[in-house]
């Protein structure tokens, strides 16, 4: 955001920045992608949308202008240099949503208007920095996940193998095939019905080998990598960066501190004179003690 010195000496945004930066704004951008959110849902019941189809529309076109507004001030409060807005992938974000709304499409793109309408909603995510610090720990988790996927895949897929041997010809519907047993073993790792297949097995010829292969499948599929995928998002949250949680500046803790915040317009005399008074109770306690150390020595002295 541009700065300048004001007469006082102070550092001042300008007045773009402080509007973005104002709570207000941010209140309004948020209420702005609540309402868009639910007329997307309002649309989807015909009664409502054939009786309020109209109102609807108009509503949702003034949710579409305050997101330009919030776009262009955005922009406008980078000042000279307004590229700097798009070094922000949650920008870039927020920009490309407001920009498929605004395409002059026709009815053969009416879909790819209705997505984007529907991709609004998601900018709740830029709206709040909490979910902006939990999505940036999903994505920081991607590759792990990666690893951890393959092995569940293969996995599942070991046991596919197992069940066509094993209960193939007693239950070809569900273990026909090997395709077949891994759409049937993939619900059992959901725990969909997992009970009633694992008793048909058992009542086929197989009851002491059926409960054995599913209950050791779902503890070690479900069980186990459900704590793994749990681990690496909590360990992903551990490693991101104090205040990394977006465009807005805004951090993912408050900090300690009970200064106010440098970044904030006409923070740094308030900064100053805290610390100024702090350096004066200081001075006075160093000069208390030595003044009790020197009669403390006039006393052992006498």
């Amino acid at each position: 955001m541009t700065k300048r010195i004001d007469g006082t000496g102070q550092i001042a945004l300008n007045p773009f920045a402080r509007a973005v930066a104002h709570r207000w704004f941010r209140g309004a951008v948020l209420g702005a992608i609540l309402v868009g959110a639910v007329l997307v849902g309002l649309e989807t019941v015909p009664s409502i949308h054939d009786a309020y189809g109209e109102a609807i529309w108009g509503v949702d076109r003034l949710v579409l202008a305050v997101f330009v507004v919030e776009v262009a001030l955005k922009i406008l409060a980078e000042g000279r240099r307004p590229w700097r807005y798009f070094a922000d992938p949650w920008n870039v974000f927020d920009f490309a949503v407001t920009a498929i709304c605004l395409l002059p499409l026709d009815a053969k793109f009416a879909q790819v208007l209705r997505l984007g309408r529907v991709a609004r909603s998601l900018r709740l995510i830029t709206a709040l920095p909490r979910l902006q610090l939990i999505v940036s720990a999903l994505l920081r988790s991607l590759p792990s996940f990666g690893w951890i996927t393959l092995l569940l895949f293969t996995l599942l897929y070991v046991y596919s193998v197992m069940a066509v041997f094993l209960f193939g010809q007693a239950d070809p519907e569900r273990f026909g095939s090997l395709w077949k047993s891994v759409l049937t073993m993939f619900g059992v790792l959901t725990l969909e019905g997992w009970v009633d297949i694992m008793g048909d097995q058992m009542k086929s010829g197989a009851p002491v080998m059926a409960p054995v292969f599913f209950v050791s499948f779902i503890m070690s599929g479900t069980m186990i990598f459900l704590n793994l995928l749990v681990g690496v998002i909590v360990n992903s949250m551990s490693e991101l960066p104090e205040g990394a949680v977006g465009a807005a500046g805004a951090k993912a803790k408050e900090p300690a501190s009970p200064l106010p915040v440098i970044h904030s317009a006409g923070a740094e005399s308030e900064h100053v004179t805290l610390v100024a008074e702090r350096l004066a109770r200081l001075e006075a306690t160093l000069a208390e003690v030595t003044a009790e150390l020197r009669e403390l020595r006039r006393s052992r002295g006498g």
